[in-house]
Parts: structure tokens; sequence; C-alpha cells
């Protein structure tokens, strides 16, 4: 078992978990699970980059935030770039009111 702190909650997971994961372990909503997209990036201390949580592996002492003005700002522009390439046909898909592009 590793621990990390995401969001300054102290978490206990087994090694190997991403850092998605254990987010979802700790109850953290705000890092979502839409596969490549990185919309789950998150801000790691002492890393360059944000990170895509569903890859990274979280590791023993990590410092995670998840909702930093960093964080939002890139996430602003991804939903920005993600749906100026999406079908602008959504009151009549299929997946109108079930769409995790909606909810999010």
């Amino acid at each position: 078992m590793i621990k990390l702190t995401i969001n300054g909650k102290t978490v206990e997971i087994e090694d190997g978990a991403t850092i998605m994961e254990a987010a979802a372990k700790a109850g953290i909503k705000d890092v979502h699970t839409y596969g490549s997209c990185r919309i789950c990036v998150v801000e790691v201390d002492g890393m360059k980059n944000l990170q895509a949580s569903c890859i990274v592996r979280a590791r023993d002492g990590m410092v995670v935030h998840t909702n930093s003005p960093k964080v939002r700002a890139a996430r602003k522009v991804l939903y920005e770039l993600l749906l100026s390439d999406h079908p602008k046909d959504c009151l009549s898909c299929n997946r109108n009111q079930s769409c995790e592009l909606q909810e999010l």
C-alpha cells in the first residue's frame, strides 16, 4: 500500500493504482473518466506539466491537486477543443440525455 495526498486528503491505495483510482477511492468526483481526451488532467507537486490521471501511477508521498486554477484552465481549453470537432446534433442524437460530454 502507498499513501498520497489528493486535494489535502490523505489516500491509501494499492501500489500500481492510478491517480484516478486513488481519487475515486477517496470520493473525489472532479477527476473525469473520459478516456484519452485528457479531461482527467491533474496537477502533481514537483511535476512540470499537468498529468493525465487515468494513466499516471500513484506514488507514495505524491501530492495531487484536481481543481487548481491551472487544472481548471486546461480543462476549459480541452472541452472547447472537444466541442469544436463535435457534431452539432445533440437534440436529435440517440445519446441525448445520456452523453458524458453533456454531463461534463
